[in-house]
């Protein structure tokens, strides 16, 4: 148990401040510029990790090969385009009830896809976590319902990419560690993002722009090495041990509440009576799905 709450705490803070760092770099460099360098600074540091030969891909007559391949394209490659484009289109209002709506979603093709069970406890969490994220984002005085029909689609596209690779990277776990799936995940993204920025007129500019200021630099490998690097290698890992949906909850819930107090403490953001009994409904789901967890371990 003291493994798994470890892995929870490293990606619930490290996804939690995450928008901090993302808020900063994107004053300065386009979207696909960011996540062409993030992920190209991870996927670099997977390989050097390969050549010194502390990470060693065995994939010979490995059966749940696919499901590797398949949880890089979900996450990082076709959720983070889907996800700009759909926050682009939409309000941030309606952006974070969908991205609430992941581990749901998670529960739903698990059962249709991939014989997994549900219960009460665990419904009931997903609810009540889904409830105290909406409480605290539908009562806020910054609460737009604003968007093309085109963002909507995006962002119910791009659940359905969190939710799957979710479900692939339990499936990859039964023949691979957490870092050679992460791996994956980091060199698929590195590649695709780099071509389309590349694509779109960014050279080397991209790389060249983290050395013009330090707390660029350091916003970058803040994202690359703790954001990426490791928080996924810790989630791939709890993924191993816990139902996707379960561990998705738990781990979205405790990192929007960690985001919004960072939030209003580092960015000033709004905040009031619908924000307090929002998060305690939220960690009052987290609660409960500790409790199902539990029952697993």
């Amino acid at each position: 148990m003291t493994t798994i709450i470890f892995l929870i705490a490293m990606v619930s803070i490290g996804w939690g401040v995450a928008f901090i760092s993302l808020a900063m770099l994107l004053k300065v460099m386009a979207p696909m510029q960011l996540l062409a360098a993030r992920w190209g600074i991870t996927g670099f540091l997977f390989l050097i990790l390969i050549a010194c030969r502390k990470i060693k891909l065995d994939l010979k007559g490995k059966k749940n090969l696919p499901f590797l391949f398949l949880a890089g394209l979900f996450e990082p490659c076709a959720y983070s385009i889907l996800e700009a484009y759909g926050v682009k289109m939409t309000s941030a209002s309606i952006s974070a009830i969908f991205v609430a709506t992941i581990p749901s979603m998670t529960l739903i093709l698990g059962i249709l896809f991939f014989r997994h069970k549900a219960d009460v406890k665990l419904v009931l969490s997903l609810l009540i976590t889904f409830v105290g994220v909406a409480i605290a984002t539908v009562f806020s005085p910054a609460f737009s319902i604003g968007g093309t029909r085109a963002g909507m689609v995006c962002m119910m596209f791009g659940v359905i990419a969190a939710s799957m690779y979710s479900l692939s990277s339990k499936k990859a776990s039964a023949d691979f560690d957490a870092a050679t799936v992460t791996t994956f995940m980091a060199l698929e993204g590195g590649i695709l993002f780099n071509i389309i920025a590349f694509c779109q007129g960014y050279r080397l500019d991209t790389y060249l722009i983290l050395f013009s200021d330090w707390s660029i630099m350091g916003n970058m490998l803040f994202l690359s090495v703790f954001c990426a690097f490791a928080s996924y290698v810790c989630y791939n890992k709890l993924l191993s041990y816990v139902e996707p949906a379960l561990g998705n909850n738990i781990v979205s819930s405790l990192s929007t509440v960690i985001g919004v107090v960072a939030g209003i403490i580092v960015m000033g953001d709004l905040w009031g009576w619908y924000t307090i009994f929002g998060m305690a409904v939220t960690l009052a789901g987290v609660w409960l799905a500790s409790m199902r967890m539990r029952e697993d371990l």
